[in-house]
């Protein structure tokens, strides 16, 4: 469901330490779209039911099930002070200036 590494579980983790209100999990969803495809964020959350989960090296990591049957699983990488998060396969004609006009 996700993917990921120690680096960036442990980003993750220190985020939730400074926000303990906000939620104990990390939800993957998706932001927005455009002419580029689809965009993914990260919410800090907690579980809600019809949510797939899985636990890494102690971190929860939530979305919901029918976003998951939509794009499967994710990559998540902390990188330059920020976190890439992409879909492992990105499902067909969902990328690409070919989506609309505006390229």
């Amino acid at each position: 469901m996700i993917k990921t590494n120690q680096e960036t579980v442990a980003e993750i983790k220190k985020i939730i330490e400074g926000n303990p209100d906000q939620g104990s999990c990390v939800r993957v969803y998706l932001a927005g779209m455009g002419c580029g495809g689809p965009s993914f964020g990260l919410a800090l959350d907690e579980k809600k039911d019809g949510d797939q989960s899985i636990e890494i090296d102690g971190q929860a990591f939530v979305m919901q099930e029918d976003f998951y049957n939509q794009y499967g699983d994710f990559l998540i990488e902390y990188q330059d002070g920020g976190y890439i998060v992409e879909p492992a396969d990105m499902p067909a004609g969902l990328s690409g200036c070919a989506s609309c006009s505006g390229c």
